[in-house]
């Protein structure tokens, strides 16, 4: 994904001004306030330590960076709730299995997602990691959530 997401800074002429880093969310490999934007996507229910790594990344923003998280959510909609839980649950891993040949990948997503905190709670996760102006707003009917704040400016 890396190497992709290279091509793109690169094919965008942007090269010069986004820096790309691979390294573990608890100990990111950056200097205190030297990052100006952080993004994660559908990854941080993986973190064994989301709390920490939140923290992590707040470290390395600057005051006023901003930070981007894009994770699956379960639907709070009566009527989409139950459907989409069973298709989750019971349709999109025998479609994923067949596909890719891998059986535990996707009994695992229904899983972690599962077990996630809910929208609410991980606002409160990032506001007691030390970010402000924090959101979580649900995409396709809360199957998805954009969570975006901001480091405080202290």
């Amino acid at each position: 994904m890396l190497a992709l997401g290279l091509q793109k800074v690169r094919a965008a002429g942007e090269d010069g001004h986004i820096t790309l880093l691979r390294g573990d969310a608890m100990q990111l490999p950056a200097a205190d306030r030297s990052v100006d934007a952080a993004t994660v996507a559908f990854g941080i229910r993986n973190v064994q330590r989301p709390d920490v790594a939140c923290r992590e990344i707040a470290r390395v923003l600057r005051p006023g960076g901003r930070l981007a998280i894009l994770e699956f959510g379960v639907p709070r909609i009566p009527g989409i709730k139950p459907v989409y839980l069973w298709y989750f649950t019971h349709v999109l891993p025998r479609i994923g299995r067949a596909i890719s040949g891998h059986n535990a990948a996707y009994s695992y997503l229904p899983a972690s997602v599962g077990t996630f905190a809910p929208p609410s709670e991980f606002v409160e996760t990032l506001e007691r990691a030390g970010f402000s102006s924090v959101r979580a707003d649900p995409l396709t009917f809360g199957i998805v959530y954009l969570y975006t704040a901001r480091r405080a400016a202290t």
